[in-house]
Formats: structure tokens, C-alpha cells, sequence
């Protein structure tokens, strides 16, 4: 029993040493809850529409809109210094989705930062909360392109901005429509 208890002395004490000694991981690396127990919470920007949504809000928010959203790491700073990453979510966007949606509560901004798959939820979870507070601006049975062209200007102004009328930029409309008829040829 004793040479027993010394083997395993030898064996475990290493080992706790190890675990002791190792370091928290970053959120990159935090298991998260199934993707499909955080995306069925999204009512209005569901996983089909939302693959829609984020390719365009990458191509107008993006510094690399030809490239997938995936090609711009969520730390990146707009020139603006307010937006993050290939949607350019702000932290006060984000404090909405907290607010909002029960399973970002334990996720602080630097998590979101951290993690593309935070990240990303995080940005599905801003444009279902822009959805669901633009319904009165959305036809029923409205197309994606549709969709696009209320949430983007909603993206930019943020909701009391669109809700106010005031008027995206001509720019941004042009770029809007681009999007749209290059998705249509590619298709």
C-alpha cells in the first residue's frame, strides 16, 4: 500500500505542479455553449440571413470588404476609433447586446475582442437587436437585399439616427448597391 501511494505521489505531484503553473486560457480558446444554443436566441438576423447581413456589412465596414469577414481580426481599430473588427461593433453596441441577450452577460469586451467566434456571435446577436427594433421599417415578407438596405443604414446611424431620418451618405448607398448586384451575379 505504501509503494502504491509513493508511485502515485510520483506520478500526480508533476502533474498538479503542471496545473498549478499553467496560465488561464485567453477567450479564443473558451469552450463555448453549442453555436446553435447562442443563435437560436436570434429571432430576426437567423444564421441564413445573417450569412447574408455579414457579407455585406464587410464590404461596407471592412478594410478588406472583398475578403471574407473572417480575413479582418476583431482588435482591428476603424479610423474612427469607435468601431472593431470587420462590422466595426463599437463597445457600446456591444453593452446593448449584453443587455439584451442573457448569454453575452459572462463575455466582457476584451473577451469579444479575443475571439473570432465571440466575436462574430456578438455581431449577429447587435443586428438581430437592430432587427427586431426596425420592424416597423421592414415590409412584410421583405427580401435579404431588403433587410440589407434598412440595416445597414441602421449600422451606420446607429437606431436613433435611422429612426430620426437622418440620411446615410451617398457614398455609402452607391457601396450598398454595389454589394447587392455583385451578390446577385455571383450567385
Amino acid at each position: 500500500m505504501l509503494k502504491r501511494l509513493r508511485i502515485t505521489n510520483i506520478i500526480l505531484l508533476p502533474a498538479l505542479v503542471i496545473i498549478l503553473q499553467a496560465k488561464p486560457l485567453s477567450a479564443g480558446f473558451f469552450i463555448l455553449p453549442e453555436p446553435q444554443l447562442f443563435q437560436s436566441q436570434f429571432q430576426y438576423a437567423n444564421t441564413q440571413l445573417w450569412e447574408y447581413l455579414r457579407l455585406g456589412l464587410t464590404y461596407l465596414e471592412s478594410p478588406e470588404p472583398y475578403s471574407p469577414p473572417e480575413a479582418v481580426a476583431p482588435t482591428y481599430v476603424h479610423p474612427d476609433s469607435r468601431g472593431f473588427g470587420t462590422y466595426g461593433l463599437s463597445p457600446e453596441a456591444y453593452e446593448d447586446v449584453q443587455r439584451f441577450y442573457v448569454s453575452f452577460k459572462d463575455y466582457n469586451w476584451q473577451d469579444i475582442l479575443s475571439s473570432p467566434q465571440l466575436y462574430e456571435l456578438a455581431n449577429q446577436a447587435f443586428a438581430d437587436l437592430l432587427l427586431q427594433n426596425l420592424q416597423d421599417y421592414i415590409p412584410q415578407g421583405a427580401t435579404q437585399e431588403q433587410v440589407f438596405d434598412i440595416i445597414h443604414k441602421a449600422w451606420n446611424l446607429g437606431l436613433t439616427g435611422f429612426k430620426s431620418g437622418k440620411e446615410t451618405v451617398a457614398s455609402r448607398i452607391k457601396r450598398a448597391e454595389e454589394f447587392k448586384v455583385a451578390w446577385r451575379e455571383n450567385r
